[in-house]
């Protein structure tokens, strides 16, 4: 429901333009947390935690996950390029440093660093790198690419810090304890998870100020509100993916 009490399903421009910032991504973190949505209670985070994933089905949402954390990059790097504030593009500068070198926390690029996790649960390196993404991944890749080419910039990178970076720390944790418990995986193979934990933990204020900031117009608020809920349900989409292998 918005702030006047309307079904969220047909909100308007004018309703999701008259919020303040703080409820407007409210009610996206609201959208984003509903069933077939982001990674809130997403079925895998509940299937670790009580040990019924399958090394098969972890194998395949593993592979799937870096395919697309990999193909992703590109379309940050186009935010970048269409973003006429200074000071935005160097955070994006900074943030494709460290995805993709690991340049401030000394570690490797992060698709790297989900191999590691993905070697140490038996999935050999070179051949997941040759992998090609099944249509849910694609599908939300490519969404990345759609965003960052048919939207104004700050559109894709709501929808990423809003929509997926803000659960992170959450649903992250929670992963990390399953992994450790339930399936033996020690804490230098979790790297990946583990530094995303504390680098995701500012987002959700940093949604509101980038709201605040940019999205001033009916149509700009309706634009992020989209992108962002859509984005959350291919994602959903993409981490489903591990259901494709079946538990015998």
């Amino acid at each position: 429901m918005s702030e006047s009490g309307t079904s969220t399903d047909n909100i308007s421009q004018q309703e999701l333009g008259a919020m303040t910032p703080k409820a407007f991504v409210e009610l996206l973190r609201t959208q984003c947390s509903q069933p077939g949505h982001g990674m809130a209670n997403h079925p895998i985070v509940l299937g670790l935690e009580a040990g019924t994933v399958t090394l098969p089905q972890l194998r395949l949402f593993t592979e799937q996950f870096y395919l697309h954390i990999r193909d992703m990059l590109p379309w940050i790097g186009q935010i970048y390029v269409t973003c006429p504030h200074e000071d935005v593009r160097a955070v994006l500068s900074k943030n494709l440093a460290e995805e993709c070198l690991g340049t401030f926390t000394n570690t490797k690029a992060h698709p790297e660093l989900l191999l590691e996790f993905a070697e140490q649960i038996g999935m050999d390196v070179e051949a997941t790198r040759k992998k090609e993404q099944l249509p849910d991944g694609r599908r939300v890749t490519e969404y990345f690419e759609f965003m960052s080419n048919c939207r104004p910039w700050f559109v894709p990178l709501s929808a990423i810090g809003i929509g997926l970076e803000s659960f992170v720390p959450d649903t992250f944790t929670r992963m990390v304890a399953a992994l450790k418990k339930n399936y033996g995986i020690k804490d230098d193979k979790l790297v990946f998870f583990t530094m995303h934990i504390m680098a995701d933990q500012e987002h959700g204020d940093e949604g509101i100020e980038m709201v605040a900031k940019y999205a001033v117009t009916p149509l700009a608020r309706k634009q992020v509100f989209d992108a962002t809920v859509e984005t959350s349900a291919l994602y959903y989409k993409l981490w489903n993916i591990f259901t494709k292998v079946g538990k015998s």
